[in-house]
């Protein structure tokens, strides 16, 4: 169950992002004001951080476009946070962290706390996943200080369960369910439950590691509990997951099993492709783990045609991984290496596009391909000048 596992751990990175964004794209993309694009893209960011990866270096890119002539700070920490966010979650970590903490220093100076106490909480994470737990702890109380002075509540503990996580990955278990309830108590507090039943499913997890199955079923179900006063179906769907592990777990096999069809089908019915490949797999391990081979391959290899026909190449990936677990052959490990090899090259290549500078003026040196004869004219016009004010002088 290694691979299903994995589902469990959460990265509690943006605790109060909605299943759905106030914004489009379209909306971004119509705004001919820079300030009130870098509003949107704030709001934008939070969505695609969960669903779309990806199209954040091109929200970024964009604000960026828009920026070029006023030159606006707030504009351009909001791009920077972009792309630091990009970055940090494609594995370009100290490019990302250089560019959260320009864009932290020109919020600090603007002087908004609810974006001083964003920029802290992103820092935080950053070095978490570079297992700098010190600085991360800093960073993480910094936003919680910051976020004190917020007119929202919630700021003032926003960044309470990556501290949370922080002290668990450090290897201090108490401290992190100890902030990890704290955390719990403000969010029902304020009828959070989406945070609240993230928080859930963190402490299950910490039940799950520990091999208190009893403790880690309670968790979860207090997990659904709150999922189901919230309005996103993607936890919900989550909570579902989480309790057929630990049915799995539970020794509940067919119960397990039949908790991760009904996931599969909902995710169908979300629509999200990177979800539904997720689902497969999982179905796929739980076969295996079942005795089923033959099905378990099939279902495998339903994630990995899916993954293939949308462009996932992360999720062709895990699943080839995955099938490698039966498979060790050449073919397998090659194709891997390949599509690792291509998703950098395509990342790299997504960075280098922000070069907006290099553009524009590679744009403006094609105003150079004009006719010939326009070059005469420039050339003509101060001897025509010339002629004609000797005329003058000579009357």
């Amino acid at each position: 169950m290694n691979r299903i596992t994995l589902v469990l751990i959460l990265l509690h990175l943006s605790h109060l992002c909605h299943s759905q964004s106030a914004f489009n794209f379209a909306q971004f993309a119509e705004e001919n004001n820079p300030k009130n694009k870098a509003t949107i893209a704030l709001e934008l960011l939070k969505y695609y951080n969960r669903y779309h990866l990806d199209s954040l270096n091109i929200l970024g890119i964009d604000l960026k476009k828009s920026n070029h002539l006023i030159n606006d700070n707030y504009v351009k920490a909001t791009y920077q946070r972009v792309f630091g966010m990009f970055d940090v979650r494609k594995g370009f970590m100290k490019e990302g962290l250089k560019l959260l903490k320009s864009s932290r220093s020109i919020f600090l100076n603007l002087g908004d706390d609810e974006l001083i106490c964003e920029a802290f909480n992103e820092t935080g994470i950053c070095y978490l996943l570079m297992n700098d737990f010190e600085r991360a702890k800093n960073d993480f109380k910094a936003s919680i200080k910051f976020g004190e002075s917020c007119e929202t509540n919630s700021f003032s503990y926003l960044a309470t369960i990556n501290l949370a996580q922080c002290y668990y990955e450090n290897g201090n278990i108490d401290s992190a369910q100890l902030y990890t309830k704290r955390y719990i108590e403000r969010a029902i507090s304020e009828n959070k439950f989406e945070s609240a039943a993230n928080a859930y499913s963190f402490l299950g997890q910490i039940q799950l590691d520990q091999k208190n199955i009893k403790q880690a079923l309670i968790c979860f179900e207090q997990q659904m509990k709150n999922a189901q006063k919230s309005s996103s179906p993607y936890i919900l769907i989550r909570a579902k997951n989480n309790l057929a592990i630990t049915k799995f777990y539970q020794g509940k096999k067919k119960i397990a099993l039949q908790l991760f069809k009904e996931v599969l089908i909902d995710r169908k019915k979300q629509g999200f492709i990177a979800y539904i490949c997720d689902a497969y797999l999982n179905m796929g391990e739980i076969y295996h783990e079942l005795g089923e081979n033959k099905k378990g391959l099939e279902y495998a290899d339903s994630s990995l045609s899916l993954a293939k026909n949308h462009g996932l190449i992360s999720h062709r990936i895990e699943a080839l991984e995955t099938k490698m677990e039966n498979d060790s052959s050449k073919d397998l490990e090659n194709e891997i290496r390949m599509l690792k090899e291509k998703q950098t090259k395509i990342v790299n290549k997504n960075r280098l596009n922000r070069n907006i500078n290099n553009a524009i003026t590679l744009e403006q040196g094609g105003l150079s391909n004009w006719p010939w004869y326009i070059y005469v004219i420039f050339i003509l016009i101060p001897l025509v000048i010339y002629l004609t004010l000797k005329s003058k002088l000579a009357d």
